[in-house]
C-alpha cells in the first residue's frame, strides 16, 4: 500500500470520526432542545386551561369544547377531552406542520425525552394534555440529515483535496524512488533535480553525492581494470622479453663454452707448443709465444668465469639446488672472508624452467647485493617447496639496507620484485634487528 493511500485512509477515517462525534453531539442537543420545547409547551396548554371560567353548570363540557376548538394546537402538545365513560369527546387537531413525515424510529428514539403527561379531573369530563415531540424531533431529524450530507461533501472534497496535496508533496519521494531503481538496473549517471521541500532536497542531494561517488568509483575501478591490463601485458611483454634474454644468454654460454673455449684452448696449445720449440733460441719469439699462451689462459679463465653468470649450466642439467650449490663453491673462492651456509628442504624434481630460473636469479641477486653494499661477515640461504609454494630466504649479518632504499634506482631489487611477480609471488625485504637484512621470496606453484 503506497504512502498517498495510507494518508488517504487516515485522513477519511479521521473525518469520519468527526462526522460521528459531531453527530452524536447534535444527538444530545437535539434531545435536550425536545425536552426543553415540549416541556415549555406543556406548561403553556396547561396554563391556558387554567386560565378557562370554570363553573358547576351542565354545559361546562360545551364552553370547554368550544374553548378548546378555538384555541386550536399547542405545538408539540396533544390536548384530549373524555367524558364520564372513557369516550373522546375532543381531540388536538392534528399539526400541519411537515405532515405526511416522521423521523425514523432509532432516531426518535435517541432523541425523545421520557414523556410528560398531565390529567384534570372536571366536572365536564377528564381532560389530559400530553407531549408529542414528533415534530421537534423531525426537525432534529432535519438537521442531522443537513449536517451529515454537509459532512460527507466535506469528507470528500476534503479527502480529494488531500489526496491531490499528498501526491504533490510525495512527488518528489516518487522521483526518488524511480532513481533508485535506475541505480539499480545500472545507470549510475542517474541525477534527481533540486526539490522545494527541505526534506526531500535534503534526500535528492544525498542521492546525488552517492550517484556521483558511485560512478566516479566505478570509472576509478575501470581505469584501475585498464591499468592492470595493461600492466599484465607489460608484464608478458618483459616475460617474453626476459625468457628471449635468458635463451641468448644460454646461446652465448653454448657458443662461449663449446666453440669459443675450444677455440681459446687451441690458440693456448699452440702457443705452449711455440714456447717449447723456441726454448733455448730466439728469446724474443720465446718471449711473444709465452705471452700469447699466458693471455689465452686468462681469457679461458675470465670466459669460465663469465660463462655461469650468463647461464648457469648446472640449472638446465641438474636443477636448483645443484645450481645454487655450484654458485655457493664460486662465491666460497671470489669471498674467501664471506662464511656461506646453504639449507635446501624438499624441491620438486620437475620445477620448470620459469620457476627454477626465477628463484636462482632471486638468490644471486639478493646475495650479490648483500656482498657488493652490505660487507658480510655471514650469508645464509634457504630453499624449500611445498605443494604449492616455492620458498626462499637469503639474510646476512652486513649493515643492513640504507634509510632511502626504496627510492628509485635500486634495479636489483625492482628486478627481484618483478621476477616474482611476474610468476605470481612476492619479494619482501627488512633490515633485521642487530645489523643485516633479510630477503623472503614466495612463488606459488600453480
Amino acid at each position: 500500500m503506497s504512502l498517498r493511500l495510507q494518508i488517504n485512509l487516515l485522513i477519511a477515517a479521521l473525518l469520519a470520526i468527526f462526522v460521528a462525534v459531531v453527530f452524536a453531539f447534535d444527538v444530545v442537543s437535539t434531545r435536550n432542545s425536545v425536552r426543553e420545547e415540549i416541556q415549555a409547551s406543556n406548561v403553556v396548554a396547561a396554563q391556558l386551561m387554567s386560565n378557562f371560567n370554570w363553573t358547576d353548570s351542565a354545559n361546562d363540557r360545551l364552553a370547554l369544547v368550544n374553548y378548546l376548538s378555538h384555541l386550536g394546537r399547542v405545538r408539540a402538545t396533544e390536548i384530549s377531552l373524555r367524558d364520564d365513560s372513557g369516550g373522546i369527546v375532543y381531540r388536538s387537531p392534528p399539526s400541519t406542520y411537515k405532515a405526511g413525515r416522521d423521523a425514523p424510529d432509532w432516531y426518535a428514539g435517541l432523541v425523545t425525552p421520557d414523556p410528560i403527561r398531565q390529567e384534570f379531573h372536571l366536572p365536564a369530563g377528564d381532560l389530559v394534555i400530553e407531549a408529542n415531540a414528533s415534530r421537534a424531533v423531525l426537525d432534529g431529524w432535519d438537521d442531522a440529515l443537513f449536517l451529515f450530507g454537509f459532512g460527507i461533501v466535506i469528507a470528500v472534497l476534503g479527502n480529494l483535496f488531500v489526496f491531490w496535496f499528498v501526491g504533490r508533496a510525495t512527488r518528489p519521494f516518487r522521483l526518488i524512488a524511480k532513481g533508485l531503481k535506475a541505480m539499480q538496473s545500472g545507470a549510475y549517471e542517474t541525477r534527481l533535480p533540486v526539490f522545494g521541500t527541505a526534506e526531500a532536497a535534503a534526500i535528492a542531494s544525498a542521492f546525488n553525492q552517492m550517484a556521483k561517488s558511485i560512478q566516479e568509483n566505478l570509472d576509478a575501478r575501470r581505469d584501475a581494470l585498464a591499468a592492470n591490463i595493461r600492466l599484465e601485458h607489460s608484464r608478458e611483454l618483459a616475460l617474453t622479453i626476459q625468457n628471449r634474454v635468458e635463451e641468448e644468454r644460454r646461446q652465448i654460454a653454448r657458443e662461449l663454452h663449446d666453440e669459443t673455449g675450444q677455440s681459446v684452448t687451441a690458440i693456448r696449445s699452440l702457443a705452449l707448443s711455440l714456447v717449447q720449440r723456441l726454448r733455448g733460441g730466439d728469446a724474443q719469439a720465446h718471449d711473444s709465444a709465452q705471452l700469447i699462451a699466458d693471455t689465452a689462459a686468462q681469457l679461458y679463465a675470465s670466459m669460465h668465469d663469465l660463462i655461469p653468470r650468463l647461464r648457469p649450466v648446472a640449472l638446465d642439467n641438474l636443477g636448483l639446488a645443484a645450481a645454487l650449490e655450484e654458485q655457493i663453491g664460486e662465491w666460497r673462492r671470489q669471498h674467501p672472508h664471506v662464511e656461506f651456509g646453504l639449507t635446501l628442504g624438499a624441491l620438486p624434481e620437475d620445477l620448470g624452467e620459469s620457476y627454477g630460473l626465477a628463484a636462482f636469479r632471486i638468490v644471486q641477486e639478493a646475495a650479490t647485493n648483500a656482498l657488493r653494499h652490505g660487507r658480510p661477515h655471514r650469508v645464509d640461504i634457504d630453499a624449500r617447496a611445498d605443494r604449492h609454494t616455492l620458498a626462499l630466504e637469503i639474510r646476512d649479518d652486513g649493515a643492513g639496507l640504507p634509510d632511502d632504499w626504496q627510492r628509485p634506482g635500486h634495479f636489483g631489487i625492482r628486478g627481484m620484485r618483478e621476477r616474482a611477480r611476474m610468476l605470481g609471488g612476492e619479494v619482501r625485504l627488512e633490515n633485521i634487528v642487530g645489523g643485516g637484512v633479510r630477503v623472503d621470496a614466495t612463488l606459488p606453484l600453480n
